[in-house]
């Protein structure tokens, strides 16, 4: 667990030290659904979305499945009713004891547990929601594997260093 990352995040997601959220640059690469989806998400999430995407533009990737890919990569986590303190625990639980994360993951909407379940599980739910709002199929893959690592997705030799560039932004925002 990289500390430093984790405390960058936990500040991020207090919104702290944000700049606001640009309301049109999204609507470059989003068409009109997903657009609702990128605006359903908390403005904290919007804010690293954006900050993904402007950090891939500075290392040089222009393409549009992976722009959207970093618009949308995290709006699986939407309706997961996921708090602050889920996050944290996720994370905590995640590096010391994963197989309780897993036990207490349950796939329940009524369930106070059900955050764990969308934190867990939110890039395979994302990546159907943005399918079911059009988005291109690559950028649909990048959205399903951006927690995995590239080698270990079904992605081509090129799609798999798209991932390794979402994942590498993610990590830096």
């Amino acid at each position: 667990m990289r500390l430093g990352y984790r405390i960058q995040q936990f500040w991020a997601a207090l919104g702290l030290f944000q700049a606001p959220v640009a309301a049109t640059e999204p609507s470059t690469y989003l068409n009109e659904t997903q657009m609702a989806l990128f605006r359903s998400m908390s403005a904290s999430e919007q804010r690293h979305a954006l900050s993904v995407l402007y950090t891939l533009q500075r290392a040089g990737y222009t393409g549009a499945e992976l722009a959207q890919a970093a618009l949308l990569h995290d709006v699986g986590k939407v309706g997961g009713r996921i708090k602050l303190w889920h996050r944290v625990a996720a994370v905590l639980l995640q590096a010391i004891y994963p197989a309780l994360l897993h036990r207490l993951a349950v796939d329940d909407p009524s369930s106070w547990c059900y955050p764990f379940f969308a934190q867990l599980h939110h890039a395979q739910r994302g990546a159907e929601m943005a399918a079911q709002a059009g988005t291109h199929p690559l950028a649909v893959a990048l959205i399903h594997w951006h927690h995995t690592p590239p080698g270990k997705s079904d992605l081509d030799a090129g799609g798999q260093a798209l991932l390794a560039a979402l994942i590498a932004a993610d990590e830096t925002n």
